[in-house]
């Protein structure tokens, strides 16, 4: 993980906002991400990835939902080129950390996934 993120996770974590766990989650996500997507993972492209994940695991923790993503801006997401490889992506954290990503914030890491490879191509 390139420095810069992992300094905005540090910040994350002095603030209280989250945890070591959730810090040791998002860093193996990422090289899941960058594996399977073949791309590198910077604070330039992936920096409103990364600061999402962290709050969303907060979230998942304290059982805390979001609004889900509004049907329009969805609809964009799914015409992404590695909108069917999403799914796959979230099932691999979801299994690896066992813990279950909600429908609510679904859209939302989509999103970013999708982005992140809009910005890398």
């Amino acid at each position: 993980m390139d420095n810069m993120l992992l300094m905005r996770l540090n910040l994350l974590l002095d603030a209280g906002e989250i945890d070591e766990d959730i810090i040791q989650i998002i860093k193996e996500f990422t090289e899941i991400i960058e594996r399977e997507l073949s791309l590198t993972i910077t604070e330039k492209n992936g920096s409103m990835l990364v600061t999402h994940m962290a709050m969303a695991l907060a979230r998942i923790k304290k059982g805390e939902e979001i609004l889900p993503l509004d049907d329009v801006l969805m609809g964009e997401v799914k015409t992404s080129a590695i909108y069917d490889r999403v799914p796959s992506l979230i099932s691999k954290l979801e299994e690896k950390f066992n813990i279950e990503i909600p429908k609510s914030e679904f859209g939302y890491i989509a999103l970013h996934l999708c982005n992140l490879n809009n910005i890398n191509n």
